[in-house]
């Protein structure tokens, strides 16, 4: 038995509109916001070093405290942090897309919201940054 995918205009129609929201959903000043963050974040060449030595010596993280302090440095970090908080943001401005689009079929459909940050996450319980 053959299985043949048919493909109609209707489905040629949604994937435009799917193109088409994805194009304008990356206009966004979040998703902009997103982008400078991380750019900021990809350019900081003292931060990414020192992300790449903690990497290196995870393994020994509990055998070398000075390893264990650049990891705390790190999670402490305001460029990480900001950038956290972008991604989230994005995250949420997403799934509050989603949640509109399913709310559109049916409002039993459940939409995860995992957002990290959305209680105040570990960040925004002790960061004293900026």
């Amino acid at each position: 038995m053959k299985v043949m995918l048919i493909i109609d205009e209707k489905i040629i129609k949604l994937d435009e509109l799917a193109d088409k929201l994805a194009s304008q959903f990356t206009e966004l000043a979040v998703v902009e916001a997103f982008r400078s963050k991380q750019n900021a974040f990809e350019a900081d060449d003292a931060l990414q070093n020192k992300i790449k030595i903690l990497e290196e010596n995870l393994a020994y993280i509990r055998y070398r405290p000075e390893i264990k302090a650049l990891q705390k440095e790190l999670l402490m970090s305001d460029v990480i942090y900001e950038l956290k908080v972008a991604e989230n943001d994005v995250q949420k401005s997403l799934s509050d897309l989603v949640k509109k689009i399913a709310e559109v079929i049916s409002a039993d459909i459940p939409v995860d919201e995992h957002l990290p940050l959305k209680k105040g996450g570990h960040h925004g319980k002790h960061h004293t940054c900026g």
